[in-house]
């Protein structure tokens, strides 16, 4: 049968660093959750599309897998994975991840029947296996027995579609009948073989298959073989090919693994082989031709295992972006994928302009042809080509000036720049030409706008300001109006009109909203209605006539990269744009973006370039760049229909990855938990998630929230596949999170994950409960104690009070004290006058003749000396006496005067200057005169005794506050406030003296507090310190 070779196919490689665990991949397998496993010599692992979990042999756990080597992997119906090992087959508890054993050596594969008893082959016979109740039966040789099996080694086994079971022995193919134990038929093999299996396809066709020779092809009606073989060249006979793996794929195609010839896949049209191999050049190739085993998932993807290097995927659906990415006359070239320039003439052939050829490819008779233009070996590096209307190909290059092509005889005619004359090209590099709607061809250059004249040959150059710097053109396209519109490489937008030469400059200004988006032009597109669309460095700009003012749309609006290279629009008016991140779709009538990688069918991420673009007359679309190009028709890219389920991945505590078990918060391995219940200390945690969709994994989309805590869905992209939350409060949340691929569906409701943190013993329900019952028998028993103990409480309160004025009395007794001096100063004066009179009374009397006019008159005198001196010692008596409270109104700065003659001999003592600073007309305030004389005592005691005899000033001052209260301060010129502890002066036994009781302060404080007022200190700016306060007045105090 003949074989051709394939291109169309590209395989996603896994290599050794990021593939499965030492590579050398083996048997595969899907669960029921969408997770690939591998089983490979050195583990089992789970892939979810980005990493692998690999499960080993661990001795001291019983419950973990029995070998590392894995020969064989199943999922039965049930969803259960069985995987055959060296020494046991085991059974995967998937919601555990724990692993049960029996006793079945060496199982390399694993079926099941309709009835679902499982069947293990193995090189010690045949097993039935009741997943039910794990009974285990076992069928071998017997030479005696000519029904018995053909030998002990099995290969695999089977039921086809008419519940005939068979088994593949050493030996060749058994029909064996599972009532009696008995082989009804046997199909002799003899090639020797490690492995034998068979397939049958959706047309009935029985497929035998083995690693040591060509498949072949069994008819069960007539009993007879058919023996395939694969031609390269007919007269060198059939070349064997052993076959390792069969498979259908969704689209029905049959593939075939090999063991030398890499993948087959098998066209019944034509009766032949298409054949995909490694390719040196390509890394999108096989990476080697020797396919151990194939395995097609739920999406459709194929996967095959390579052996020592790893594994490959692919997908079979037919891509919407045709790539074209190498030499275009040899598909098996494999050179620098750069393409400059497409074109498609007026005869539908395509010309595509790369660096090494201009290439002509006649797609409806697959005819290739390259044309090097510079001669051979040399470089054409063709970066724009045009057709005009004469039929000619007009090719600028980069460094090689303008070519007119002929495409008819395949001549060509080489225009250069010539500095001697100004009539030549103004300049060998030519980014783009064009044909305006007068058929005038026109040459933008790196120097220049140039007009060819066909007549004469020559070339008359326009530029914005002849003396001023070149300028860089890169695009060409005209209005309706008939005028040019040039992209530069970085002067911005150029208008330039060929009936009078002039240009007309559009350049990005950073101050100016509405101006381009960049002062790089790639690409100008003028769409059906006129408007004019412009493809910057930093994105799409779209050109208002109206306001001469630019709108961009960029990455922020959704586009896969700014750099928009080139732009088209299609029949339903949606534009499409090549970018430096894949190809966007725009829609003007919904706003939306739509973009395209890779996983679609591009060559590269990298479409930027020489803005390289084509729009065919049949509609297909061309964008080509540094990655290549491609082709699509826009009708035909739809976006992929396939949901895939997405699944909680991994669970961290604090960053670290918790285990299930019985001291675990995961009871279940977290993609089988619902839910979950953490401590108060447990409330930093993340949860990992994946969309099991394996096509291109790294363009799913995921969005996640938390309910109970965000508001909304958070949209991320497959790098942060991990949601953190960190110190959450106690209480209940649910995770939710949905998958969905690059454009498709979101997979809802997806992945949940209900999540509880308990509060902490002193913060549950039940703490709060018995503190509240304890609460309850205390307030119980108060209430039953609480007669007897009023009258106690009672006096104790009488007590406190009267310790409180005893200490305050105690305070004033020492006050006093300290002014004796003070005192004994005023009392003598009137005293000593009162015992003057008293002795000339006496002498007046004592006379011969008493002069009782004037003895009555001394006596007078005697008498108002003694009331002068009681008023004064009754006047001190009051300040310290035990008597009650007893407000009154008082003029506070009478009260200042009286305490300022009081002190005077103190102050004079440490020479010490009183100053009263009183503001007239104060309010009155209602106070108990007594105490506020003790408050003022004390804070100007105070003053004194801090300024020493340092021949300081006292000063006290009254005013009317900002809050209408009276003001008193008290300011001196001593040592100040203590340092550090300034907000300790009024508590009480605070002191700063040696021999201080440290009561003054916090005596004053609470005069002050219980008169309404507040009081404070500040340090001065100068020596010393302010101490203030403020007491209500009359009114506010009777209010």
């Amino acid at each position: 049968m003949p074989m051709i070779d394939g291109t169309d196919i590209r395989f996603a490689r896994f290599y050794t660093v990021e593939g499965p665990s030492k590579s050398n991949t083996g048997p595969f397998a899907q669960d029921n959750q969408g997770f690939i496993w591998f089983g490979t010599p050195y583990g089992l692992n789970r892939f979810d599309g980005y990493t692998f979990k690999v499960f080993v042999h661990d001795p001291a756990n019983p419950k973990s897998i029995s070998s590392s080597y894995v020969h064989a992997l199943f999922t039965d119906r049930s969803g259960t994975l069985w995987v055959g090992c060296d020494q046991y087959l085991n059974r995967f508890d998937s919601e555990n991840e724990t692993f049960t054993r029996y006793p079945v050596p060496h199982v390399n594969h694993i079926s099941q029947d309709s009835h679902g008893f499982l069947w293990l082959s193995a090189p010690t016979g045949l097993y039935a296996l009741s997943p039910a109740n794990g009974r285990i039966q076992r069928y071998s040789h017997d030479p005696a027995n000519p029904a018995s099996l053909e030998s002990n080694d099995i290969k695999s086994s089977g039921e086809d579609r008419e519940g005939r079971f068979w088994v593949g022995t050493s030996e060749g193919l058994d029909l064996f009948d599972r009532s009696s134990g008995k082989v009804t038929l046997h199909i002799p093999v003899y090639e020797a073989s490690l492995f034998l299996s068979f397939y049958e396809d959706r047309f009935g066709v029985f497929w035998i298959y083995h690693v040591s020779g060509n498949p072949l092809v069994f008819d069960r009606k007539t009993n007879t073989l058919t023996q395939f073989s694969f031609e390269q060249e007919p007269s060198q006979g059939a070349k064997l090919t052993g076959i390792t793996g069969m498979l259908e794929d969704q689209n029905g195609d049959l593939w075939l693994a090999t063991n030398g010839a890499g993948l087959l896949k098998f066209d019944r049209g034509h009766r032949r082989f298409i054949r995909y191999r490694h390719s040196l050049g390509d890394p999108e190739s096989l990476a080697q031709d020797s396919v151990r085993s194939i395995f097609q998932d739920r999406e459709g993807i194929i996967w095959a295992s390579l052996g020592g290097f790893g594994l490959t995927r692919f997908t079979t659906k037919r891509l919407p972006f045709k790539r074209y990415r190498h030499d275009f006359g040899n598909p098996a070239d494999r050179d620098e994928p750069f393409v400059g320039a497409i074109l498609e003439d007026s005869q539908g052939i395509l010309w595509i302009g790369t660096h090494d050829a201009l290439h002509r490819i006649d797609r409806k008779k697959q005819q290739y042809k390259d044309f090097h233009l510079t001669g051979p070996g040399k470089g054409t590096d063709a970066i724009t080509i045009c057709q005009d209307r004469s039929g000619y190909l007009w090719v600028g290059t980069y460094g090689h000036g303008l070519f007119q092509f002929d495409p008819r005889t395949s001549r060509y005619k080489n225009f250069k720049h010539d500095p001697a004359n100004p009539q030549t090209l103004s300049n060998d590099i030519v980014p783009r030409v064009f044909v305006d709607h007068t058929g005038t061809l026109w040459a933008a250059t790196s120097d220049g706008l140039d007009r060819f004249d066909s007549a004469a040959n020559s070339f008359t150059t326009y530029r914005v300001r002849p003396q001023a710097e070149h300028t860089y053109y890169l695009d060409i396209a005209e209005d309706r109006e008939g005028r040019l519109w040039l992209g530069t490489e970085s002067s911005g937008l150029l208008r330039f009109d060929p009936a009078t030469g002039e240009f007309m400059v559009f350049q990005r200004d950073i101050d100016r909203p509405g101006t381009l988006s960049s002062n790089r032009v790639n690409s100008v597109h003028f769409d059906h209605s006129g408007t004019m669309w412009v493809g910057t460095q930093e994105g799409l700009d779209r050109f208002d006539r109206g306001t001469g003012r630019f709108s961009t749309l960029s990455q922020r609006d959704g586009l896969p990269g700014n750099d928009v290279a080139c732009v088209l629009e299609d029949d339903l008016g949606d534009l499409w744009m090549s970018t430096d991140n894949g190809v966007a779709q725009f829609s003007q009538r919904t706003r939306s973006v739509q973009n395209y990688s890779t996983a679609d069918g591009l060559p590269g991420p990298d479409l930027t370039g020489w803005g390289t673009c084509l729009k065919s007359k049949t509609g297909e679309m061309f964008f080509g760049g540094f990655s290549g190009a491609t082709a699509f028709y826009p009708k035909d890219v739809r976006d992929r229909q396939y949901i895939p389920p997405i699944s909680l991945t991994d669970f961290r505590l604090f960053g670290g990855e918790v285990e299930p078990g019985t001291k675990s918060p995961l009871h279940k391995s977290i993609n089988h938990t619902n839910a979950i219940t953490l401590s108060h200390e447990q409330n930093i945690f993340s949860v990992g998630f994946s969309a099991l969709s394996y096509l291109n994994p790294t363009t799913n989309r995921y969005r996640y929230m938390l309910e109970g805590l965000d508001r909304s869905w958070n949209e991320v992209g497959s790098d942060r596949r991990f949601a953190t939350y960190t110190t959450l409060p106690a209480g209940k949340y649910t995770f939710r999170v949905e998958g969905a691929t690059s454009r498709g569906l979101w997979d809802e409701p997806g992945a949940i994950l209900h999540i509880e943190i308990l509060p902490a013993w002193w913060n549950t329900e039940w703490f709060r409960i018995v503190c509240l019952a304890a609460l309850l028998l205390l307030v119980t028993a108060i209430y039953i104690h609480r007669r007897h103990l009023r009258e106690e409480e009672n006096e104790r309160i009488e007590r406190l009070r009267q310790a409180q004025t005893d200490l305050a009395r105690a305070s004033r007794v020492i006050t006093m004290g300290e002014l004796a001096a003070s005192l004994a100063h005023e009392i003598k004066q009137p005293i000593g006058a009162a015992v003057t009179n008293a002795e000339t009374c006496v002498r007046l009397i004592d006379r011969d003749q008493p002069d009782l006019p004037e003895a009555r008159e001394a006596a007078l005198e005697m008498a108002r000396d003694a009331r002068r001196a009681a008023d004064i010692i009754e006047h001190v008596r009051s300040v310290y006496r035990k008597d009650s409270s007893y407000e009154e109104i008082v003029d506070v700065n009478e009260v200042i005067r009286e305490m300022a003659v009081m002190l005077q001999k103190e102050a004079n003592r440490h020479s010490v200057t009183i100053r009263a600073d009183l503001t007239e007309g104060l309010p009155n305030v209602m106070a108990d005169r007594v105490q506020l004389q003790q408050a003022l005592m004390n804070l100007m005691g105070n003053g004194i005794e801090a300024m020493g005899d340092t021949t300081g000033e006292l000063s006290i001052k009254s005013q009317l506050g900002e809050d209408g209260q009276v003001l008193i301060s008290v300011s001196d010129t001593g040592v100040g406030l203590p340092t550090g502890k300034a907000d300790q002066i009024f508590n009480a036994f605070f002191t700063t003296k040696p021999q201080g009781t440290g009561m003054g302060l916090a005596i004053t404080r609470s005069i002050v507090e219980s008169h309404g007022g507040r009081i404070w200190a500040t340090a001065n700016f100068g020596p010393g310190a302010t101490f203030h306060f403020t007491l209500p007045i009359r009114e506010a105090v009777c209010r």
